[in-house]
C-alpha cells in the first residue's frame, strides 16, 4: 500500500508544471437578476385526451413565469465615471426552440404525434419561436413575468404517447 502511495506522489511530481486551463465568459449589463427558480423550469403537464384536443384544438393552458429581481433601472457609465446613461426601461423575452407549425410554435418530441407547444404570454400575445416579443416595461421592483404554454394540433393524425421540447428563453434590457 505504501509503494502504491509512493508511486502517486512520484508520478504528481512528474506533471508538475503542465497544463491547461481554458476560460471563456461575458460580462453584460443587466437591469435585473433572473431568479434562479424561473432560469431552470421543468414543466410537467397534465395527460391529454385525444378527443379534447380534436374537439377543441388545444388543451388547458399551463402557466409558468420568469421572476425578475434586484432589478436597478439606472446604468453609471463605464467610460464616464460619475456619469449615467439612460435608464433600463424595458425588457423583451425571446423563446427559442425546434419549431413547429410553419415555425409558429415549438415542436413537441416523443411517441406522440399530431400535437405542438404554443407559449402566449398573459395578454395573449403569441410567441413566434426565434422571434422577440413585444416590449414589456420595466417596474425598478422585483417583477414577474407570466405566460401559459399549451399543446395545440399541428394538423397531422394524432397519436397518443409522450412528449417533451426545451425551450430557451433570453432577456433584452432596454
Amino acid at each position: 500500500m505504501s509503494c502504491s502511495l509512493f508511486n502517486t506522489v512520484l508520478a504528481v511530481q512528474e506533471t508538475q508544471d503542465k497544463g491547461r486551463v481554458t476560460l471563456g465568459g461575458q460580462i453584460i449589463d443587466s437591469a435585473c437578476a433572473l431568479d434562479a427558480n424561473s432560469a431552470y423550469q421543468v414543466i410537467e403537464m397534465d395527460p391529454v385526451p385525444v378527443g379534447r384536443l380534436v374537439r377543441e384544438g388545444e388543451s388547458e393552458p399551463h402557466p409558468f413565469s420568469l421572476r425578475l429581481v434586484s432589478c436597478s433601472l439606472t446604468r453609471p457609465d463605464p467610460e464616464r465615471p460619475g456619469s449615467y446613461l439612460p435608464d433600463w426601461e424595458h425588457v423583451r423575452v425571446t423563446f427559442e426552440g425546434l419549431t413547429d407549425r410553419e415555425g409558429r410554435s415549438f415542436a413537441a418530441l416523443g411517441s406522440s404525434q399530431g400535437v405542438a407547444l404554443h407559449i402566449t404570454d398573459v395578454n395573449g400575445r403569441e410567441s413566434t419561436p426565434g422571434v422577440p416579443m413585444d416590449l414589456t416595461p420595466l417596474t425598478g421592483l422585483d417583477q414577474t413575468l407570466h405566460y401559459v404554454i399549451q399543446l395545440v394540433g399541428n394538423d397531422r393524425p394524432m397519436a397518443v404517447g409522450a412528449h417533451r421540447a426545451a425551450v430557451r428563453f433570453r432577456l433584452e434590457y432596454f
